[in-house]
C-alpha cells in the first residue's frame, strides 16, 4: 500500500492560518441585559436659595467717626491682604472707592456696624483702598484707630472695614509708595518709571514710623510759619504713643518737609524729605495710594 503523500508548505500555511483563525474568533455573544424601565417619575428635592439678608436702619449720627482723630473699636485688621487690581484700567492699576454719601462701617458683610464712614475726611473727599470685595461689598483700608497705643499696640494700624459698594464710586491709583527705614530712602512709583529718593528722616527707636501697610488720605495743607508747611497726611498713627499732637489728640504720621538738619531715625514717626521729593508728590499722587514699610 503506498503511502499518503504529505501536504505541501501552501496547505500547510492554510492549515495554520485556519487553526489561528478558530482561535481568535469570539466567543458566543453575551446574552443582552434586560432593560430596566422606571415607570413612576424620580422627583428630588432642592433646598431653596436663601434670599440676601435685609440690613437693619442703622442711624449713622449715633456712631463714632471714622478718621483719624477718632477711636473706634471693633473694627477688623487687613489679615495681610493687599490692594486689589482696579477692574478699569482707565482709572488706574490699584483700586480705590470714593465715598459719596455716608455710610456705615461694618466688621463683616452683613454684620455689625461699628462706625460711620464719612464723605469727607479731614475735609477731602474719603478715597479707600480696596482690598477685598464680594457681593455688593467693599472690604477698604481705614485711616483710624481701633485701640491707643496704651491699650492695644496691634489694634492701632491696618484697620479695616466693609461697606456697602452701592455708596462709593470706583477710582484707582497707578501709585505705589515704599520706605526703607534702615537705607533712609523713599521708592515713587507712578505706574510707569520707579524712582529711588533719599529721605531725611524717619521715626526714633522709640517711635518708629509704623511697619504696618498705610495710605495717603489726601489730606494736603499749607500752614505757613510753622515748621511743616507741605505734609501728606498718612493713614497711621504711632503704636508707641497715644498723642503727640495736643491740637488734634493724635499721633499721625505724614511725609512732610522739615527745616531741621539732623538726619536718621529721629522722629515721632513722620517721615521727613526735602522740598525737592515732596515735589514730587505734592498734587500729584492721588489719595488712596499704599505706602509700605520695611
Amino acid at each position: 500500500m503506498s503511502t499518503p503523500p504529505r501536504p505541501g508548505p501552501a496547505a500547510a500555511l492554510v492549515a495554520a492560518v485556519v487553526t489561528l483563525a478558530t482561535a481568535c474568533a469570539p466567543s458566543s455573544p453575551a446574552a443582552t441585559p434586560e432593560t430596566v424601565v422606571v415607570r413612576a417619575p424620580v422627583v428630588a428635592a432642592k433646598a431653596a436659595v436663601p434670599p440676601p439678608p435685609v440690613l437693619a436702619p442703622v442711624d449713622l449720627t449715633a456712631l463714632p467717626v471714622v478718621e483719624p482723630r477718632v477711636v473706634v473699636p471693633g473694627l477688623p485688621g487687613d489679615d495681610g491682604l493687599e490692594q486689589l487690581r482696579s477692574d478699569d484700567p482707565a482709572l488706574g492699576t490699584w483700586r480705590t472707592a470714593t465715598v459719596v454719601r455716608d455710610t456705615a462701617a461694618y466688621d463683616a458683610p452683613s454684620g455689625t456696624p461699628r462706625g460711620t464712614v464719612p464723605t469727607a475726611t479731614l475735609d477731602v473727599p474719603t478715597v479707600l483702598p480696596v482690598v477685598e470685595r464680594r457681593a455688593g461689598w467693599l472690604r477698604v483700608m481705614v485711616a483710624t484707630r481701633s485701640a491707643l497705643p496704651s491699650q492695644d499696640p496691634a489694634q492701632v494700624n491696618g484697620r479695616t472695614a466693609w461697606i456697602r459698594e452701592e455708596d462709593t464710586v470706583a477710582s484707582g491709583t497707578s501709585w505705589r509708595l515704599h520706605l526703607d527705614r534702615a537705607a533712609l530712602t523713599l521708592t515713587i512709583d507712578d505706574g510707569t518709571t520707579p524712582r529711588t529718593v533719599p529721605v531725611l528722616a524717619v521715626g526714633a527707636p522709640g517711635t518708629p514710623t509704623p511697619a504696618a501697610a498705610q495710605f495717603l488720605t489726601g489730606s494736603q495743607w499749607d500752614q505757613p510759619g510753622t515748621y511743616t508747611p507741605r505734609s501728606l497726611l498718612l493713614s497711621s498713627q504711632s503704636e508707641t504713643m497715644d498723642a503727640y499732637d495736643r491740637r488734634t489728640g493724635t499721633s499721625a504720621t505724614a511725609i512732610h518737609t522739615s527745616p531741621f538738619t539732623a538726619t536718621g531715625a529721629i522722629s515721632n514717626g513722620c517721615v521727613r524729605v526735602t522740598a525737592d521729593v515732596l515735589d514730587l508728590l505734592w498734587g500729584k499722587v492721588p489719595p488712596g495710594t499704599v505706602l509700605t514699610v520695611s
